[in-house]
């Protein structure tokens, strides 16, 4: 459990928010905003956060400022809500949500919520949005909060899928796909300027499938591209989201050439080099548009999946009070 003195680490305003009593009387709930949140004291919070930030913030970069509100009783940290709000797009995102087990169900995720949403609104934020992947504790309590506060229905927005590369090994589709010899399978790294430029210039990729992402983790072991006389038609991108993991973010080939598998083929290469270098968990966070990704996933991963679960989004439009 987390020591309660982190928190107070942190500038505290001079009173508390929305104190309330639950069950016993001696035991008064305190809300207090939390602030000056940085990338360098983040790790005080970060054993009270679910999911983990820790990791989340170092590896995808500052995406605005954190604020939060904590909940305590007699001194002990209880719950805690944090999320980044982008100034310039008057936009927050809640990137952990946490209550105490032997805490719950007494209204503190609920009172949690609210007062970060009064207080986002006063700095001028306009939608709060969360992202999450399901689990028997989202469905039951995150989502029956945000039903109670007002927000959008919850839509699915991504596959998820952790498996262990032994696993994989077993597969026959790993060793069984090969390509052509008018196709070249390169490193991403080794893309040149001039191929970049061309690439965005013909557009012949959905944005979700874009190779060009902002994330730092681009894995070079086995992001790779592929070329067609010359031309780059494909690609399969990874990201090594913890030392141990691999994730395959994006596939994609241009339409005259997906009906003869080439993606997959490229896909398969990738794997191979997983498995070549010894790191042993790869996972997909596949978007529901992507329908070809989705029908690979059920028919080859899905039988040596260790994993699968959903990711799903829900948000709610902020207004200030008349």
């Amino acid at each position: 459990m987390m020591n309660p003195q982190v928190v107070t680490q942190f500038p505290q305003p001079s009173n508390a928010m929305n104190d309330r009593s639950i069950d016993n009387p001696e035991n008064q709930v305190k809300y207090q905003f939390v602030y000056n949140i940085t990338p360098m004291n983040l790790g005080q919070l970060d054993p009270f956060t679910y999911p983990r930030i820790q990791y989340r913030r170092s590896s995808e970069g500052d995406r605005g400022i954190t604020y939060g509100i904590s909940a305590s009783i007699s001194g002990k940290l209880v719950g805690l809500i944090l999320a980044n709000y982008n100034h310039h797009q008057q936009t927050a995102e809640i990137i952990s949500f946490l209550v105490l087990p032997q805490y719950r169900r007494e209204g503190i995720g609920t009172r949690l919520l609210q007062n970060l949403e009064r207080f986002l609104v006063k700095i001028g934020c306009r939608q709060m949005s969360a992202k999450y992947r399901t689990t028997e504790v989202t469905k039951l309590a995150l989502e029956s909060i945000f039903k109670n506060q007002n927000w959008q229905l919850p839509r699915l927005n991504f596959i998820l899928t952790k498996t262990n590369i032994e696993r994989l090994k077993q597969a026959p589709w790993v060793y069984r796909y090969s390509l052509p010899e008018k196709f070249t399978v390169f490193p991403w790294f080794e893309l040149s300027d001039r191929e970049r430029k061309r690439i965005l210039e013909r557009k012949q990729y959905p944005d979700a499938l874009t190779p060009f992402s902002n994330d730092p983790r681009l894995e070079s072991i086995n992001s790779l591209g592929l070329r067609y006389q010359g031309e780059v038609i494909g690609w399969t991108i990874t990201h090594r989201v913890a030392s141990d993991t691999i994730r395959y973010s994006t596939m994609f080939v241009e339409r005259p050439f997906q009906k003869f598998g080439r993606g997959f083929a490229l896909l398969t290469e990738s794997v191979r080099r997983q498995i070549d270098s010894g790191i042993p968990y790869a996972t997909a966070a596949v978007a529901t548009e992507n329908l070809g990704m989705l029908r690979c996933i059920e028919r080859y991963f899905k039988p040596y999946g260790d994993l699968i679960s959903e990711s799903r989004y829900c948000a709610k439009e902020l207004q200030k009070d008349p």
